[in-house]
């Protein structure tokens, strides 16, 4: 199982240090990947409840300055050279699909082909409607987006006439993305109908669980739901809430996650503590061999 750790996104966390350095030293330990999440507005009381607690209440302060998903990325690839880099997860239903092939195609080639789009239907009504988009058929604008994405990436552009995206013939959409195909999209979510789309449409599916879930009999029962459906190349991913857990406790969530499968882990660290994410890490990455890596 690969380790991959989520980036700081708040500005005065990222700052100090600064996202460069966290990055390099994060590749430098042996990191996988990193991950970064995604939120272009938030209100003080959102109406829709928070899917990842117990009481459906956001464990972030809302005005807590957040940066823009893509551009982190951009900044990051910059001041690294092999570690993959992913979003977990953005937001696909409340942005522009062709704008966003665009923006992804172009991290992809500044980055040399390291780009993963991991991509949620999302659980903020507040935040889509302000950004002009529908809460209600969130997921099947996902679903079309998804395509579109797929059609910009070739390039010229097959003409597409969707339910919410038209593309009329001679569209070109150049520089295609430097990963052949596209960066693999990952879908997020923890239904039934995000396997199934991760499986139909994706190439791989994300997960996201605090750290007293990850030994659920559920979520070993939803990876291997996807059995023998799963194409090759697909891959299955966890991003690991570890917000209130010890170091202790995280290694042994994530001896878990490889033990019921899981390709990857994505460890989300509270950044309070500039050191302690990647000092876990470390340690995480150095566990006896056969173990993790």
């Amino acid at each position: 199982m690969e380790v991959g750790l989520a980036l700081p996104a708040a500005v005065s966390t990222s700052r100090s240090p600064a996202l460069p350095i966290l990055a390099r030293e994060a590749e430098d330990m042996g990191a996988a990947s990193l991950w970064v999440n995604d939120h272009l507005a938030m209100v003080r009381h959102p109406s829709s409840p928070y899917p990842y607690s117990t009481d459906g209440t956001i464990d972030w302060d809302p005005a807590a300055p957040q940066l823009e998903a893509m551009t982190v990325l951009a900044h990051v690839a910059a001041s690294t050279a092999t570690i993959r880099l992913g979003t977990a997860a953005l937001i696909l239903p409340q942005r522009n699909p062709i704008e966003l092939a665009k923006t992804s195609a172009t991290v992809d080639v500044l980055s040399g082909g390291r780009l993963s789009l991991g991509v949620g239907a999302g659980w903020h009504s507040d935040e889509m409607e302000l950004l002009g988009y529908s809460f209600h058929d969130r997921g099947f604008r996902m679903e079309e987006d998804i395509r579109v994405l797929r059609a910009c990436w070739r390039g010229d552009v097959a003409p597409f006439d969707g339910i919410y995206t038209h593309i009329p013939p001679d569209v070109l959409m150049y520089p295609t993305p430097h990963q052949v195909g596209g960066p693999p999209v990952l879908v997020a979510g923890m239904s039934r109908i995000a396997r199934n789309r991760a499986v139909a449409l994706g190439d791989g599916w994300l997960a996201a669980v605090r750290v007293d879930g990850i030994g659920s009999a559920r979520l070993a029962s939803d990876l291997r739901s996807i059995g023998t459906r799963r194409p090759a190349g697909f891959r299955t991913a966890v991003k690991l809430n570890c917000a209130g857990s010890t170091d202790n406790e995280i290694h042994a969530a994530a001896n878990v996650a490889r033990n019921i499968g899981f390709d990857e882990l994505i460890l989300d660290i509270p950044w309070s503590d500039a050191r302690r994410p990647l000092r876990v890490l470390e340690s995480l990455l150095r566990a006896p061999a056969g173990t993790l890596r």
